[in-house]
């Protein structure tokens, strides 16, 4: 009786990739703040995302499904039961800032020309260094971060280790990773994802992540 407020379902699969990019970006966020940990590959893998800012195609944009297989994994259960402990509570409140401010992004056409600006910039020194993990890179992104999503609401605290959160390279990482978020969260919003449409799908999405890791073998390292 409630279809009539649900969003096109053929862009469900893209709205289910777009909230695991939100969650990897958590995941990734968590990992650093908590435990110090060098998300190294998924690093330049969430770098790139934010970079490819003109890209349709939303798993080409976010990477691939071996990028997102963690969250994948992990989108059924927050959606289907809610957060099952601390640890996967945190997760879902960075992940609901995270797609509360990809709406604000878009309609504040200041913080938007701010991000585009910070974009450009890093993908002239990528073409420049040919590596997206330069430190300068990581550092420019998280201000652009900084500058452009700071001034937005809600602002996202994020909790870990202060020997972690101090490091001025581990705070840069996360600034970075969480923009990578909000770019998850556009591409959500774009094809049609809202949180209280979230709530009614969320079995029709949690089919989706399964089918994306069942179709998607994870793989050989």
């Amino acid at each position: 009786m409630w279809s009539f407020l649900l969003p096109d379902a053929r862009r469900r699969r893209d709205r289910a990739l777009g909230l695991a990019g939100v969650l990897r970006s958590a995941l990734l966020v968590q990992d650093i703040a908590r435990n110090g940990a060098q998300p190294g590959d998924l690093l330049q893998t969430c770098i790139r995302s934010v970079l490819a800012l003109d890209s349709k195609d939303s798993l080409r944009a976010l990477g691939d499904v071996d990028s997102l297989r963690h969250s994948l994994a992990l989108l059924c259960p927050l959606l289907q039961r809610g957060p099952g402990n601390a640890q996967e509570a945190e997760l879902l409140r960075y992940s609901m800032a995270l797609t509360t401010l990809g709406k604000r992004l878009l309609k504040n056409p200041s913080a938007t020309r701010r991000v585009q600006e910070g974009i450009e910039q890093a993908q002239r020194q990528i073409a420049h260094f040919a590596d997206p993990m330069q430190r300068s890179i990581v550092a420019g992104l998280a201000q652009t971060y900084t500058e452009a999503i700071g001034i937005l609401r809600p602002r996202i605290i994020v909790s870990g280790e202060s020997r972690f959160l101090s490091d001025p390279d581990d705070a840069a990482r996360i600034r970075t990773l969480l923009l990578s978020g909000i770019r998850a969260a556009v591409l959500w919003r774009q094809a049609g994802g809202r949180l209280p449409a979230t709530i009614l799908e969320r079995r029709a999405l949690c089919q989706e992540a399964e089918e994306l890791l069942a179709t998607h073998p994870q793989l050989t390292r």
